[in-house]
């Protein structure tokens, strides 16, 4: 099997994840994993998909480009047949943050999960429109391969939190609170 991540952004529309995965399927590709989001009214997906070994990326781009030429989709395809074998995984943990929109919140927290060696694999923002300001709320889920550093992340990311202008929490992602 050879395996690819597929790339598509565009405006949203009805029908674009009807359209892609139908393209896939006549490929007899399997989706191996994804994501997918409407992000301002734009749409966006990320595909790993796995087919046959004679399958290349200009084959996948032209299915797609067929099904979905006027939906105004930027797609892109990558093959990715190496298995990525590296340490990143470990246990898991929520941070969340909450506060006055402003430039630099994401660019300050990830700063200190990169320096706590945490690897982030999901992470979603959102503003919410309050009237007369903005509230900004991002969501992580992390991993540390070592939890013994837990307390200092914890310390380092209150710390930026404050600079910040913002709130921040970090809990076990098997946490039961909210």
């Amino acid at each position: 099997m050879s395996r690819f991540v597929l790339t598509a952004v565009g405006p949203d529309s009805y029908g674009i994840v009807a359209r892609v995965t139908a393209a896939l399927s006549d490929l007899t590709c399997n989706l191996a994993d994804s994501r997918m989001s409407n992000l301002s009214g734009h749409f966006a997906m990320i595909l790993v998909v796995e087919g046959a070994n004679e399958l290349d990326e200009r084959g996948i781009y032209n299915a797609v480009q067929s099904r979905c030429s006027e939906l105004s989709l930027l797609v892109d395809v990558k093959r990715i047949d190496e298995e990525v074998d590296n340490d990143l995984d470990g246990e898991r943990f929520v941070v969340s943050v909450y506060g006055t929109d402003r430039p630099g919140i994401v660019a300050g927290i990830c700063d200190v999960l990169a320096a706590h060696h945490a690897n982030i694999f999901d992470l979603a923002t959102r503003v919410i429109e309050t009237g007369a300001s903005s509230v900004y709320t991002m969501v992580l889920e992390v991993a540390l391969r070592d939890s013994a550093v837990l307390a200092e992340l914890e310390e380092a990311l209150t710390h930026r939190a404050k600079e910040l202008g913002v709130t921040c929490s970090i809990r076990s992602s098997d946490s039961e609170e909210l």
